[in-house]
C-alpha cells in the first residue's frame, strides 16, 4: 500500500476556524510524528513525498496551518493571524488526537510554530527537526528585524488586487536570494505559493510581528534535542548563526544540506526525510 492511500483528512472545528489535518495511519508503528509546513504552502505538497520514509510511526499528523491548504475560516475568507494563534491551533490538535508525547518537524514558518508549541506545551515534544526555521535566518536580531520589515512590501503586494505572482516573487527574492531561476523551477516554486496569496501575506505578517515580540533565544533554550537543517545556498549569516548555536547549546545540532536553498523539502525530499529519521532514531 502506498503512503498516500492510507491518508485520511480530518477536520478540527475550533471557535472560528476549521483546521484540516492529514493523518497517515500505520497500526503496526509506534509513536506520533507531527509535521508543520511553511508559509503559503500546504501539507500535501510539502510532506506527502516524504511519508513513505515515516512508516515506522503509528500516526503522522500534518495540519494545514491557518490560511493554507484545506484549512479555512467559517466565512471562507483569509484573515490576519498571529504565530501565537497558529501555535494554539497545534495545541488543540494535540488535545484532539490525545497526543501526549511526539516528535515534531517544522519547515520555515512551521519551524517557528514548532518552537512555540514546544514552549507552550512542556514535555509534549521529545525531539525536533527544523528546516530553515523562520526567525533563525540571521544572527543579529536587529538585522533580522530590518530584513523582516522588507517582507511587509511582499505582503502588501499579495494583499492588493494585482497579480499575486508579483508579491510571491518579492517574497522569493528575500527568502531565497541565491535560488535557481531556471524558468521551469521558478514556475513550479511560484505555483506552490499562489493558491492562497492572502494566507501567505498574513503568515509573513505574523512572522514580522513575532520578530519584535517573541524571545527567540528563550525558545531555543527550551527546545528539546534539535536538528536544524539549512540549505547550502542560503545566506551565510544563517549558517554562521546555526554553527554558533550548535557549538554553544548542548541540545542543538546543525547540518548544511548541499545543493539546495530555502526550498529544501521540495528540492531534496528524500535527503530531508533520511536526516529527519536519523535524528529521531527511526
Amino acid at each position: 500500500m502506498s503512503s498516500e492511500s492510507s491518508i485520511e483528512i480530518r477536520f478540527i472545528d475550533l471557535d472560528d476556524y476549521r483546521l484540516a489535518v492529514h493523518v497517515s495511519h500505520n497500526p503496526s508503528g509506534t509513536g506520533d510524528l507531527i509535521l508543520l509546513h511553511g508559509a503559503g504552502v500546504a501539507s500535501e505538497s510539502t510532506w506527502y513525498p516524504m511519508l513513505a520514509a515515516f512508516q515506522s510511526y503509528r500516526r503522522v499528523l500534518c495540519p494545514d496551518l491557518r490560511g493554507m491548504g484545506r484549512s479555512h475560516a467559517s466565512d471562507f475568507e483569509d484573515h490576519p493571524i498571529t504565530a501565537q494563534a497558529v501555535a494554539d491551533d497545534i495545541g488543540d490538535l494535540l488535545t484532539e488526537f490525545s497526543v501526549n508525547h511526539c516528535q515534531m518537524v517544522g519547515y520555515s514558518f512551521g519551524g517557528l510554530i514548532a518552537l512555540l508549541v514546544n514552549a507552550l506545551n512542556p514535555g509534549s515534544v521529545s525531539d525536533l527537526v527544523l528546516l530553515e526555521s523562520a526567525l533563525l535566518e540571521r544572527m543579529s536580531i536587529d538585522e533580522l528585524r530590518i530584513v523582516r520589515s522588507q517582507y511587509a512590501m511582499a505582503a502588501s503586494a499579495l494583499l492588493s488586487d494585482s497579480d499575486p505572482v508579483v508579491g510571491v516573487t518579492q517574497f522569493l527574492d528575500l527568502i531565497s536570494p541565491n535560488r535557481s531561476t531556471h524558468p521551469r523551477v521558478e514556475r513550479m516554486t511560484i505555483q506552490r505559493l499562489v493558491n492562497r496569496p492572502k494566507g501567505l501575506a498574513y503568515a509573513l505578517m505574523a512572522v514580522n510581528e513575532a520578530a519584535w515580540h517573541v524571545d527567540r533565544m528563550a525558545l531555543i533554550d527550551q527546545a528539546p534535542p534539535t536538528l536544524s537543517l539549512v540549505g547550502s545556498k542560503s545566506v551565510e549569516d544563517a549558517h554562521a548563526f546555526h554553527r554558533i548555536l550548535a557549538a554553544s547549546k548542548s541540545q542543538w545540532r546543525y547540518q548544511s544540506v548541499p545543493g539546495v536553498d530555502h526550498a529544501l523539502p521540495y528540492q531534496k525530499p528524500s535527503v530531508c526525510a533520511d536526516l529527519i529519521c536519523a535524528h529521531f532514531g527511526r
